[in-house]
């Protein structure tokens, strides 16, 4: 069931008569029922998945939990009895066992993912070398596997939950159905946002009333997903495709064009769907957390990246790069370095090793192959080139005489963190990184021998769409220029009754008539939904 059928619009609204009709304290039971039929619609084995993610993370968490209980109520009865060093060792022992069954409980479910999305990954590596090495024409048959939708974002967020269980950031939710729909909440299962326990679990189960208000700010906030997506995103897409299927005859401004229009359209089609969720949400009370920060107006690829799909970064740097930049080896590293005279090596080190494996991760999130090992590395090596060079650039910048704050400059690193970020997204548009390389090539030949009218005709993208859809990025853009001075809605909402009645009938008119709906359209086709 798609974020963008009507199926989906009338499931949400009958979703939300159910939900406000029930007594406020059994409300979540609703959501929970939903939950599980949105996710079961499209492949009811898809649930088989889920329920052993819950099951297991329920299970794991409860025992954790025992044992840190069992652990002060020993502590107790014997706090005379033990010494300070016997108390220290069966602390480390609880905390052994505990570690265990958190590692089962990763173990098995990071399994399950990396299996479902890299089995078929060694076997294409063997057939290859087969083929290049000995010259084999017989194939090993690729595994028939189907990765569930959302999958990567229900499995890091359960993850996640397991983890704070461990270090005692939260009590374990001890009902199991409760549990259920934290690691199930339809609205944000597809793709995000990768939500933490503290911050959803209380809003799935408070009390709310109804407020029109809410309903009337979350339908805005939908209509202006849907806008991204179908006004932007999806009337992009084939022209990228075109473009990248045909370089080697579409080269020079074709191939800087696509780049550009393919950054449109991936932050059209991922903002948009999570502008939707975060608007489904809304309706029901629940506030989720944003996804995205305007990051075309980063000045550098570290901000970027703390603007773009942020709860995936947070979940990356809070369980896996601070933890390594806590691991004993790495900061002994660091330490021996410096003892020897190499302190800013030593000083680096703590920083750039969790950064490279959380960068590897990263890419390896996104997908099998190599061309997003190649591209999560690649963000790696600017981002230390950035840094690295952070002292160069304040001279440069001092020697002209330039303000760091000033215009100039804040559009020149915006500009360029966009181009750079623009250019890597080549590994996503092409099948592999040979193919990225290839393409970046291309992009500088015959750069003049551009025809918008071979656009027209050649490219799937007609002269009406052209113009429709740089009139959309130009709103686009300026949306969220205005939003940097505060949220958009609330001052629509600011504004009389009648006006606010004209912006949302611009803003449906506007995905109603100029929505792409042509040959080829699939409405339940989100580019970060494969993930």
């Amino acid at each position: 069931m798609s974020f963008i059928s009507m199926d989906f619009a009338l499931y949400v609204t009958l979703a939300l008569v159910l939900y406000y009709i029930m007594p406020a304290a059994h409300r979540w039971i609703i959501l929970l029922v939903a939950s599980y039929v949105f996710y079961g619609y499209n492949d009811p084995a898809d649930l088989g998945y889920i329920i052993i993610t819950t099951v297991s993370a329920y299970i794991c968490a409860y025992f954790i939990e025992k044992l840190t209980v069992g652990q002060k109520e020993y502590i107790k009865k014997r706090s005379e009895e033990l010494s300070k060093e016997e108390k220290k060792a069966y602390k480390l022992a609880v905390k052994k066992k505990q570690k265990l069954i958190l590692a089962a409980g990763l173990v098995l479910n990071f399994g399950i993912l990396a299996y479902l999305k890299y089995a078929n990954l060694p076997i294409a590596y063997i057939n290859y070398y087969r083929i290049k090495w000995f010259g084999s024409t017989q194939m090993i048959p690729f595994i028939r596997v189907l990765l569930p939708l959302g999958i990567s974002f229900y499995t890091f967020q359960t993850m996640g939950y397991l983890i704070d269980i461990y270090y005692g950031r939260y009590e374990r939710e001890k009902n199991l159905f409760r549990f259920a729909l934290y690691v199930s909440y339809f609205p944000q299962i597809i793709q995000g946002p990768i939500s933490r326990f503290g911050q959803l679990a209380p809003q799935l189960f408070s009390e709310k009333k109804f407020d029109f208000y809410r309903i009337k700010s979350g339908f805005y906030r939908i209509m202006w997903g849907l806008f991204k997506k179908l006004v932007i995103a999806d009337r992009l897409a084939g022209f990228v495709s075109s473009v990248m299927s045909q370089k080697e005859q579409y080269t020079g401004a074709y191939i800087l064009l696509a780049v550009f229009f393919y950054s449109m359209q991936i932050y059209g089609d991922f903002s948009g769907g999570i502008d939707v969720a975060l608007g489904v949400s809304e309706m029901f009370g629940i506030e989720l957390a944003e996804n995205f920060m305007r990051p075309f107006f980063s000045k550098s690829i570290s901000e970027y990246w703390q603007r773009w799909h942020i709860t995936l970064g947070t979940w990356f740097k809070d369980y896996i790069y601070y933890p390594l930049s806590l691991n004993k080896s790495i900061m002994k590293l660091g330490r021996n370095f410096r003892e020897k005279g190499h302190e800013h090596i030593g000083k680096r080190i703590p920083i750039y090793i969790p950064m490279f494996f959380v960068w590897l991760l990263t890419g390896m999130w996104h997908g099998s192959q190599s061309r997003f090992v190649v591209w999560g590395l690649c963000n790696f090596v600017f981002i230390v080139l950035g840094t690295e060079l952070e002292g160069i650039s304040a001279k440069t910048v001092n020697a002209l005489r330039l303000s760091e704050r000033g215009l100039v400059m804040r559009s020149y690193r915006a500009f360029k963190t966009f181009w750079l970020m623009s250019f890597l997204r080549l590994f996503d548009i092409n099948a592999t990184a040979g193919e990225a390389f290839r393409a970046f090539r291309y992009m500088f030949i015959n750069f003049r021998g551009f025809d918008i009218e071979k656009v027209y005709e050649n490219l799937s993208l007609q002269k009406e769409d052209f113009i429709v859809v740089l009139c959309a990025i130009v709103v686009l853009f300026a949306f969220e220029l205005i939003q940097r001075a505060g949220s958009v809605r609330k001052r629509i909402f600011s504004l009389p009754v009648p006006l606010q009645w004209v912006v949302l009938s611009l803003l449906v008119t506007a995905v109603s008539v100029f929505g792409y709906y042509g040959p080829g359209y699939d409405a339940s086709s989100f580019i970060y939904g494969a993930f």
